[in-house]
């Protein structure tokens, strides 16, 4: 009786357990660079949009290496069905420091792009999405 337990205990951990393993693997990255790193001075832009339909959950990566003077830096993640009419999505905290920022976003539609205003005098930076299935 016990070992028929046993059995039917592993049978049911392995239909459990190898599949999540199995399409653990199958997992699909893409990367978009939506700034390459570079200065830029007081001013509001857009990254190019990005289609991530194909995903369902991203992480917004900003890697500041200056700051000039006493400056802020805000990043809006926007999503659009159209790539053309964008709406705001996610707000990032203020920046107003070097330093590495992270910013999961979830729920978001067929393209994403990024805005950014730069307020003071400049900052260096890049920001990259990292978005998975």
């Amino acid at each position: 009786m016990v070992r028929k337990l046993a059995t039917s205990f592993l049978a049911a951990l392995l239909c459990v357990v190898l599949p999540a393993a199995l399409w653990a693997g199958d997992r699909k990255t893409q990367n978009a660079a939506f700034l390459a790193s570079g200065t830029r001075t007081a001013a509001t832009s857009q990254s190019t949009g990005f289609e991530v339909s194909a995903y369902h959950e991203g992480q917004i990566l900003v890697d500041v290496t200056a700051e000039g003077g006493t400056s802020t830096l805000d990043i809006t993640v926007q999503t659009s069905h159209d790539n053309s009419t964008y709406f705001d999505h996610t707000s990032l905290t203020q920046i107003t420091a070097t330093g590495q920022y992270r910013q999961a976003i979830t729920n978001f539609g067929k393209y994403v792009r990024l805005e950014y205003t730069v307020g003071g005098t400049s900052f260096t930076f890049a920001v990259t999405g990292v978005f998975k299935n």
